[in-house]
């Protein structure tokens, strides 16, 4: 009995670690365009997102314009990375959901009630 009571409540935290890895604190939608001039749509994590940098096209490509390069972290992997291109004023988009997203969490924690320590060092 012992063990299968312990297989149950293995299964259930694996389970659950899975699920909560799946929840998304807030997933920003943008348009994604790369320099051969094919246009998509992409959906990322915004926790996720680690850097956005500017690139150029080459001459030769059918787009001309400055692109902006979202890097989003791969969970379970330091060193695995999903890229995306983006304009320049789309990406500009994204940074001002994130930043209003990040500042709604923060107003959210500060008026909560909860005791936060700030260590100013």
């Amino acid at each position: 009995m012992k063990s299968g009571a312990l297989f149950f409540i293995s299964a259930l935290l694996i389970t659950s670690l899975a699920v909560a890895d799946d929840l998304s604190t807030y997933k920003v939608s943008f348009k994604t365009l790369s320099c051969d001039g094919s246009k998509g749509f992409a959906t990322i994590d915004s926790d996720k997102l680690d850097k956005i940098h500017t690139i150029k096209c080459d001459k030769t490509d059918t787009i001309k314009e400055v692109y902006q390069v979202l890097v989003i972290a791969e969970a379970g992997s330091g060193l695995k990375y999903r890229v995306f291109t983006t304009s320049e004023a789309e990406a500009e988009k994204i940074m001002k959901l994130v930043n209003a997203y990040q500042e709604s969490k923060r107003k959210s924690i500060e008026e909560s009630g909860r005791i936060i320590i700030n260590r100013a060092r």
